[in-house]
Protein backbone atom coordinates (compact mmCIF):
# COMPACT_ATOMS: atom_id res chain seq x y z
CA UNK A 1 0.00 0.00 0.00
CA UNK A 2 1.32 3.13 -1.45
CA UNK A 3 -0.63 5.38 0.30
CA UNK A 4 -0.76 6.54 4.30
CA UNK A 5 -4.14 5.81 5.85
CA UNK A 6 -5.67 6.81 9.01
CA UNK A 7 -6.34 4.20 11.64
CA UNK A 8 -10.30 4.95 11.03
CA UNK A 9 -9.68 4.61 6.74
CA UNK A 10 -7.92 1.38 7.22
CA UNK A 11 -10.66 -0.41 9.70
CA UNK A 12 -13.01 0.83 7.19
CA UNK A 13 -11.02 -0.53 3.84
CA UNK A 14 -10.73 -3.87 5.85
CA UNK A 15 -14.56 -4.24 6.77
CA UNK A 16 -15.70 -3.29 3.38
CA UNK A 17 -12.89 -6.71 1.73
CA UNK A 18 -14.83 -8.37 4.26
CA UNK A 19 -18.09 -7.56 3.24
CA UNK A 20 -17.54 -8.21 -0.62
CA UNK A 21 -16.05 -11.88 1.20
CA UNK A 22 -18.44 -12.80 3.15
CA UNK A 23 -22.21 -11.10 2.68
CA UNK A 24 -24.05 -13.59 5.42
CA UNK A 25 -21.31 -13.46 7.89
CA UNK A 26 -21.48 -9.66 8.00
CA UNK A 27 -25.49 -9.87 8.57
CA UNK A 28 -25.17 -12.05 11.48
CA UNK A 29 -22.87 -9.31 12.69
CA UNK A 30 -24.91 -6.85 12.21
CA UNK A 31 -27.83 -8.99 13.41
CA UNK A 32 -26.03 -9.13 16.41
CA UNK A 33 -25.34 -5.56 16.85
CA UNK A 34 -28.65 -4.57 16.69
CA UNK A 35 -29.53 -6.75 19.48
CA UNK A 36 -27.33 -5.66 21.41
CA UNK A 37 -28.64 -2.07 20.86
CA UNK A 38 -24.97 -0.62 20.50
CA UNK A 39 -25.81 1.78 17.88
CA UNK A 40 -22.88 1.64 14.99
CA UNK A 41 -20.82 4.80 15.43
CA UNK A 42 -17.92 4.06 13.15
CA UNK A 43 -16.21 6.67 11.24
CA UNK A 44 -17.95 9.54 13.77
CA UNK A 45 -15.53 11.77 15.62
CA UNK A 46 -16.15 12.65 19.61
CA UNK A 47 -18.19 15.90 18.77
CA UNK A 48 -20.70 14.22 16.52
CA UNK A 49 -21.04 11.32 19.22
CA UNK A 50 -21.06 13.75 22.16
CA UNK A 51 -23.61 16.23 20.03
CA UNK A 52 -26.00 12.76 19.29
CA UNK A 53 -25.69 12.08 23.46
CA UNK A 54 -26.50 15.84 23.98
CA UNK A 55 -29.64 15.34 21.78
CA UNK A 56 -31.19 12.54 23.48
CA UNK A 57 -30.59 13.50 26.96
CA UNK A 58 -32.55 17.10 25.76
CA UNK A 59 -35.34 15.01 23.84
CA UNK A 60 -35.53 13.22 26.98
CA UNK A 61 -36.09 15.57 29.29
CA UNK A 62 -38.93 17.50 26.87
CA UNK A 63 -40.63 14.46 26.94
CA UNK A 64 -40.54 14.11 30.90
CA UNK A 65 -41.63 17.30 31.23
CA UNK A 66 -44.31 17.16 28.89
CA UNK A 67 -45.55 13.45 30.75
CA UNK A 68 -45.69 15.34 33.61
CA UNK A 69 -47.98 18.17 32.32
Amino acid sequence: MSRKETPEQERERLYQEEQKKNPAGNFNDNLNRTQAGMPNTTGMSIKEIGVLIIIVFVIFIVYSIYKSL
